[in-house]
């Protein structure tokens, strides 16, 4: 297969990916962002009425996020691998104990936990991506003073290159001279600096935005799924320090239309909706798209898995570089409530946006029938008052003056419904109580809430609840932290080539 046929083959499959993407989940991700935030934009308020939202997506989610997070936080490790084979027990205790150091430590792991349970339990994947980074870390420093002794001393250590050098003040120091008198003596120091290279590599783990990751419309898993991408906006700049050639990077059209999509402006509704370019052309964005995909590259019939970086919009971007990988694919979903057959899992928002739909509108209704009963209308003859724009605009202590023989004004009675909207309110509570197991009872402390109930009532409540949050809880874990922490394992194996000593519970 040559450049030109894998070009035209991710294009396409960039193309069908992005389809799927738009047409089946990013309205559903861009509904729920708007929901958590309180902005219904498909119940939207009269004029001159309540405006209120229930926020019962986000209050759901607020009450689920501390016991799940309490699951995986109980202990200072978050997995725990185990021996395969007799005398395993030691190598398989070191492997937990340095892996979830490497996930804490070394990662920003309780961030990346978060991010990704709050992803899960909102939009109903969370995208983790894990790989191994090889690339070389600069570390520049400058240093004043130094002789020509301390400099070659730095020029012996490995990776360490002096990169300018200039003359600097010189100093004077005291010898004893040929007398046995202590005399001054001038010695020439330099300004350097000094660039230190680190090759080593590292593990890097990080939660990525579900709508910068895609997959095949077909695919159940992402282990067996054809094909995945990343999308990332990067600068040219960026692209050639990563190896790129500079003449395909510099005619790659521009990225515009990234900051247009539907779940970054649910996301944050304050961001421009198009990008605007000042500065230097190797400052200016493009979209990259880091594939995995599988085709038959060397033409024995049988599939390869691909890793390519294609940048530009599909159908005009470039195929930068493509190799045979050998590894797995580098991203696990964290599932929130998986459905059969189906990749893309249900979360707490599907569950929750009608009822928050509906108690959005009885909460109005009642705050407006609350409004007009404590305000209301009042009906008179015309004419009959002298002052009618005190009826119209009331002050405390104000009087209103009525012709002799006229009707006093009255007030138009307005029926109180607040008690049967309250009901309705309730009810809808309860129907979100069996949904996502989430109520008053379960949470952390509510003394009314167990009210003349027996201990073993209150318990049999807080059990059949905390199932349904626990269930979420073990689907996370097995089907999606479990992959994780053994893709880093493997990544680890395969390629960390020297010891490393750490220090855990005051041991090294």
């Amino acid at each position: 297969m040559d450049d030109d046929t894998l070009k035209a083959l991710l294009s396409e499959e960039i193309r069908s990916a992005l389809s799927y993407d738009d047409t089946e989940l990013s309205q559903k991700r861009s509904r729920a962002l708007e929901y958590y935030r309180g902005e219904m934009t498909d119940t939207p308020s009269a004029p001159g009425r309540s405006s209120v939202v229930s926020m019962d997506v986000a209050d759901t989610i607020g009450w689920m996020l501390p016991g799940i997070i309490r699951v995986f936080t109980a202990s200072d490790r978050m997995a725990i691998y185990e021996p395969e084979k007799p005398a395993d027990e030691p190598f398989a205790k070191q492997a937990t104990d340095y892996i979830n150091y490497v996930f804490m430590k070394d990662n920003p792991g309780y961030r990346i936990m978060w991010d990704g349970t709050h992803d899960s339990l909102l939009l109903g994947n969370g995208v983790i991506k894990h790989w191994w980074d090889d690339k070389e870390e600069c570390e520049y420093s400058e240093h004043s003073g130094l002789t020509e002794e301390q400099i070659a001393i730095l020029q012996n250590e490995q990776d360490v290159e002096v990169v300018a050098q200039k003359e600097g003040e010189p100093q004077v120091i005291l010898a004893p001279g040929p007398t046995g008198q202590m005399i001054e003596i001038p010695i020439q120091t330099y300004d350097v600096k000094v660039k230190r290279v680190e090759r080593s590599g590292r593990l890097r783990v990080e939660c990525i935005e579900p709508e910068d990751f895609g997959i095949n419309r077909e695919a159940t898993t992402i282990e067996k799924a054809r094909f995945v991408y990343h999308r990332q906006d990067v600068t040219r700049s960026d692209l050639i320090e990563m190896g790129f050639d500079r003449e395909i990077v510099e005619g790659l059209p521009a990225d515009r239309f990234s900051s247009l999509r539907e779940e970054k402006l649910a996301r944050d509704g304050e961001m421009q909706s198009f990008s605007v370019h000042v500065g230097d052309d190797s400052m200016m964005e493009t979209e990259l798209f880091e594939c995995y995909i599988k085709a038959d590259v060397d033409g024995d019939g049988v599939a390869e898995m691909v890793r390519a970086f294609y940048a530009g919009n599909s159908g005009a971007g470039e195929l930068l570089d493509w190799e045979v990988w050998e590894d797995d694919v580098p991203f696990s979903d964290i599932p929130c409530e998986p459905v059969p057959h189906r990749w893309d899992a249900r979360s707490i928002a599907e569950d929750t946006q009608d009822i928050q739909r509906v108690k959005t509108v009885l909460t109005r209704q009642f705050l407006d029938n609350l409004y007009w009963v404590n305000n209301p209308m009042t009906a008179a003859e015309e004419g009959s008052v002298t002052n009618p724009e005190t009826l119209r605009s009331p002050r405390f202590g104000s009087t209103v003056w009525h012709k002799k023989g006229s009707l006093p004004p009255q007030p138009l009675p307005v029926p109180f419904i607040g008690d049967k909207a309250l009901l309705g309110l309730q009810h809808f509570d309860q129907v979100r109580e069996m949904r996502t197991g989430v109520s008053r009872s379960t949470m952390a402390l509510d003394p009314e809430a167990l009210q003349n109930q027996t201990a073993t009532a209150a318990n049999n409540t807080k059990d059949a609840a905390y199932s349904q949050i626990e269930l979420i809880a073990r689907n996370q874990a097995e089907l999606g932290w479990r992959r994780v922490f053994r893709q880093i394992l493997k990544l680890v194996v395969k390629h960390q080539d020297r010891p490393r000593t750490i220090r855990l519970r005051d041991t090294w």
